[in-house]
């Protein structure tokens, strides 16, 4: 029984995907409304909040109203309409950047270095290799 019920709070406290909406849509009658898409861009400066939202309404324009729950009563001069790429600027801010960087070996030498390198390496090799074969006398 006691594992029963470990199981079923186990499942009911697991994470599940949340749909979240800035407010509601407000229309009357049996008016059909869908949004599939709401961007969002909250910016927060001392005590000032600024709310911007673009959202993907379809539905009939008519008697149709968006209630977005604040905290103050606004006037009509707080609220703005912005333009489109207002947005698409902001998306393209916070978008996910592939940035690759390339660090040289510490280690390795310049190919000028390494080519000088082994010039004396082979020129000394060389040198080894026929002093080896004869003696010399002091």
């Amino acid at each position: 029984m006691k594992a029963a019920a470990l199981v079923a709070l186990a499942l009911a406290a697991a994470p599940r995907s949340a749909d979240a909406f800035c407010g509601f849509y407000v229309a009357g009658g049996d008016q059909k409304m869908f949004n599939d898409a709401t961007q969002v861009v909250l910016m927060r400066v001392g005590t000032r909040t600024v709310l911007s939202m673009q959202n993907n309404y379809k539905g009939p324009p008519e008697a149709f109203a968006m209630v977005v729950p604040v905290p103050v009563v606004l006037h009509e001069g707080d609220v703005k309409t912005l333009p489109r790429n207002v947005f698409e600027r902001v998306e393209q801010m916070g978008a996910p950047r592939l940035v690759e960087y390339w660090e040289q070996d510490p280690c390795r030498l310049p190919e000028e270095l390494a080519r000088n390198s082994m010039q004396y390496m082979v020129a000394r090799s060389a040198a080894s290799a026929m002093g080896s074969g004869t003696s010399r006398s002091r």
